[in-house]
């Protein structure tokens, strides 16, 4: 059952990224100030649905013009809030802090296909942050979805995964 949830997540995060990050606009927050300010309204607007944060948090990272400023927003907003109804919010509901450590993890993991000295900074700012909590959330999106990339690229390099059945049938039996 899990796992059945986390492909259902992955692909709601899939489809509904490009609709969050219009939401997000990471690209017009340019000062570390506005990139936390983003991140808190993430947090307000899916405070009741984790797995929409953590799609949220990924979309945001992904779709940032600077993954790091992005990324060091999203440990501060969940390390130390400054905004008061994000700081409520994430001590009435831990699941909310763990659920956008993993869509962070999941973003990183996604960083390092193309570029994993990137990532590698990312996974040490948030090791360093020194909140045991993010940083195993972090590690377990990291994870979930370096294997989920693992899985799709042995599928698309195995020849007997491939399916050949033709759209149309060759007879109309």
């Amino acid at each position: 059952m899990k796992k059945f949830l986390s492909a259902v997540c992955l692909a709601l995060a899939v489809a509904f990224a490009p609709a969050m990050m219009m939401t997000a606009t990471p690209a017009a927050a340019q000062t570390a100030q506005e990139l936390e300010q983003a991140v808190e309204q993430l947090v307000i607007d899916n405070a009741q649905d984790p797995d929409a944060l953590a799609a949220a948090i990924e979309a945001f990272v992904l779709a940032a013009a600077d993954a790091e400023l992005a990324t060091d927003a999203v440990i501060a907003v969940l390390t130390n809030p400054k905004n008061d109804e994000v700081r409520l919010l994430l001590e009435s509901n831990p699941g909310l802090k763990t659920a956008a450590g993993i869509g962070l993890g999941a973003a990183i993991a996604q960083i390092g296909i193309t570029n994993p000295e990137l990532a590698a900074t990312l996974l040490a700012k948030v090791e360093a942050s020194g909140d045991t909590t993010l940083t195993a959330a972090v590690t377990d999106g990291y994870n979930e979805r370096t294997a989920s990339i693992q899985l799709q690229q042995q599928r698309e390099d195995d020849p007997l995964q491939q399916d050949t059945t033709p759209e149309t049938p060759l007879s109309d039996n």
